[in-house]
C-alpha cells in the first residue's frame, strides 16, 4: 500500500496505492465540499492535487441515496482518490451528530471513497485527561467494531488518533489502532492547536504518535495544511495533511505565503508567479465582486500550498530537510519554539536520515550539534580507540579530506615520529574529528561560515571531548597557541596529561 523512494529526518517521499491511483507523499489534501464547493474538483486536480477530502456526514445528510448509487467520485466529480471525513469535525464542533458510527461506516464503504475514517469522538484542546481518556476510549471502541465489519474492496480504512495533548493517551491510542490491524492512520484534533498558536504541542503531538508507529504506515495529521506548518509536520513525520484553509482564508480576503497569512488590501505585489498572480494584481482583484474574488484568492491560495508542498519534497530529495525546517521555524516567534522540540527528539530523527548525503551539509548556528547527522558522527568518536599517547588537535582546515591538505602534511613534519602521533581536527558542531575517520560523513562534507563560535553554546562538544580523553590514554596534547574556542575545553583535559603548544 505504501512504499517510500526518499527520506530525510522523519520526513518520507513516498507512494501510496488506492483504488483510484498512486499518489506521491508529502501530499496536501484539499477539503471539497460535496454541496456547496465552487471551485471544481478537475479545477483542482490540474492544480496537481491527487487526492481530496470530503464529508461524508454532510453528504449522507444531503445527498444519501443518489451517493449510494453513483459514488462519492460522481457525486463530487473527482477521478482520482478520495478521503471522507466520518463526521468527527462536526462532532467536535457541535458535540454529536445523529447518525452512529457503524451506519456512517457502511455509508462510507457504499460510496466507495479511497480513505475511510471511523466515526470518532475527537479530544479537542483542553479537555481534562479523565474526559481525554473517555473520547479516546469512545473512539477506540468504534474503531474497533468499523475494522472488524470493513469489506475487502481496496479501502483504505484510517485510524484516529486521539489525546491531544496529553501524550501518554496519544501513544495509548496509536499502539492500540495499530494492534486492531489499521494501515494508516491520523492524528486528530490539530485545529484548535493552530487557531491558538500552539505550534509546539502540535509538535509534540506529533511525535508522541509518530514514534510509536511502524515505518511502513503513513500518517495523515487532519487540519493542519498551512506553507508555515507543513515543513514541520514533515519533519516529524506525517505523510499526508488536509485542510480547508485555502477557502476559509479566502472568504476573508486572506492570501496564504509562504511565511504567514496577509490581507489582500496589504498586498502591493504577488509573492510568487501562478496563474492568479500571472492576470491580476492584488487591487485588481480587490475591484471584483465577492463571490468572483474569493474563488481566486482560493486558488492563489491552492497554488501557494502546493508549491509549499513541492519546496519541501525538494529538501527531502537533497537531504536539507533540516535547514529547511530551521529555517522555516523562524517564520514565527510561536513555530520557533518547535525547534526546542525537534532538538529533544533528535535521536529518534536518527533513523529516516541517510547515512550519506550526496551534497554538503550546511551547518549555522548551535542548533545544528544536534542534527542527526552530526549526532550519528559524534557518537562514532565516542567509540574512537587509539594506543597512541600523544594526540594534535587543530582546526579544520579547508581542504577536506583533512590528511589531503597541506596543512596537515606541514604538521606531521613537526614530528619526529609522526605515526606515533594521534592527529586530530575539530569544528563546533563535529567535535573532535580523527584523521582515519575524517573523511566519513559528514566530517569532510559541511559547509560552515568561518565565524567564532561561543564555545559554552555547544555542550555536544563537550561531551565529545569528554569522552575522548577518558577513553584513550594520552600522556601529552597539543593544542594551538590562540584558538580561543579550544581554551575554553583545554582546562577540561584530565589530570596528568601534559598540555602544549604547537610550534608554528
Amino acid at each position: 500500500m505504501f512504499e517510500i523512494k526518499y527520506s530525510d529526518l522523519a520526513g518520507r517521499i513516498g507512494i501510496l496505492h488506492t483504488n483510484h491511483g498512486k499518489i506521491e507523499t508529502p501530499s496536501f489534501v484539499p477539503v471539497i465540499h460535496p454541496v456547496k464547493q465552487s471551485i471544481p474538483a478537475k479545477k483542482i486536480k490540474e492544480i496537481g492535487f491527487d487526492v481530496v477530502i470530503t464529508n461524508a456526514y454532510i453528504t449522507m445528510k444531503r445527498l444519501e441515496e443518489k451517493a449510494r448509487e453513483n459514488g462519492i467520485h460522481k457525486i463530487i466529480k473527482y477521478d482520482s482518490s478520495i478521503m471522507t471525513d466520518s463526521g468527527g469535525y462536526q462532532v467536535l464542533e457541535y458535540g454529536e451528530v445523529d447518525v452512529k458510527p457503524p451506519a456512517m461506516a457502511k455509508f462510507e464503504m457504499d460510496i466507495m471513497t479511497d480513505f475511510a475514517i471511523p466515526l470518532d469522538k475527537p479530544t479537542g484542546f483542553g479537555l481534562s485527561k479523565k474526559i481525554a481518556k473517555e473520547y479516546v476510549d469512545h473512539t477506540l471502541r468504534v474503531c474497533k467494531t468499523t475494522i472488524k465489519n470493513k469489506k475487502n474492496n481496496g479501502q483504505i480504512w484510517i485510524g484516529p488518533i486521539q489525546g491531544s495533548e496529553h501524550p501518554e493517551l496519544v501513544k495509548r491510542s496509536t499502539n492500540e489502532l495499530i494492534k486492531m490491524g489499521y494501515k494508516m492512520l491520523a492524528l486528530g484534533s490539530p485545529v484548535e492547536f493552530m487557531e491558538s498558536y500552539e505550534y509546539k504541542l502540535l509538535a509534540e503531538m506529533i511525535i508522541a504518535a509518530k514514534k510509536n508507529i511502524p515505518t511502513s504506515i503513513p500518517l495523515h495529521l487532519f487540519g493542519a495544511g498551512h506553507p508555515l506548518t507543513i515543513p514541520l509536520a514533515v519533519a516529524l513525520g506525517c505523510d499526508t495533511f488536509d485542510s480547508a484553509s485555502y477557502m476559509l482564508y479566502a472568504k476573508h480576503d486572506r492570501v496564504i505565503t509562504e511565511d504567514g497569512t496577509r490581507r489582500l488590501a496589504e498586498l502591493e505585489y504577488f509573492p510568487f508567479d501562478c496563474e492568479v498572480s500571472s492576470r491580476y494584481k492584488p487591487k485588481e482583484l480587490l475591484a471584483m465582486k465577492k463571490d468572483e474574488r474569493i474563488d481566486q484568492i482560493a486558488l492563489f491560495n491552492l497554488y501557494s500550498i502546493k508549491a509549499e508542498v513541492d519546496r519541501v519534497k525538494q529538501a527531502i530529495r537533497e537531504g536539507r530537510l533540516w535547514e529547511y525546517t530551521m529555517k522555516k521555524a523562524r517564520a514565527h516567534p510561536k513555530l520557533f519554539e518547535t525547534i526546542d522540540v525537534i532538538l529533544n527528539n533528535t535521536k529518534f530523527l536518527q533513523d529516516g536520515t541517510p547515512k550519506f548525503k550526496e551534497k554538503a551539509i550546511f551547518l549555522f548556528g548551535p542548533e545544528d550539534q544536534y542534527r542527526p547527522e552530526i549526532q550519528r558522527y559524534q557518537d562514532y568518536v565516542k567509540k574512537f580507540r587509539t594506543k597512541k599517547k600523544i594526540v594534535v588537535i587543530t582546526k579544520d582546515p579547508t581542504i577536506k579530506p583533512v590528511f589531503s591538505s597541506f596543512d596537515y602534511k606541514k604538521l606531521r613534519r613537526k614530528f619526529k615520529d609522526a605515526d606515533l602521533v594521534q592527529f586530530c581536527n575539530y569544528n563546533p558542531f563535529l567535535g573532535i574529528i580523527p584523521i582515519e575517520i575524517s573523511d566519513v560523513f559528514p566530517a569532510s562534507h559541511y559547509v560552515m561560515s568561518r565565524k567564532e563560535f561561543e564555545p559554552e553554546k555547544f555542550p555536544k562538544f563537550l561531551e565529545v571531548w569528554s569522552e575522548f580523553f577518558n577513553k584513550n590514554k594520552f600522556d601529552t596534547v597539543y593544542l594551538p597557541k590562540d584558538d580561543l574556542f579550544l581554551q575554553y575545553f583545554k582546562k577540561l583535559i584530565p589530570k596528568g596529561i601534559k598540555k602544549k603548544q604547537i610550534i608554528e
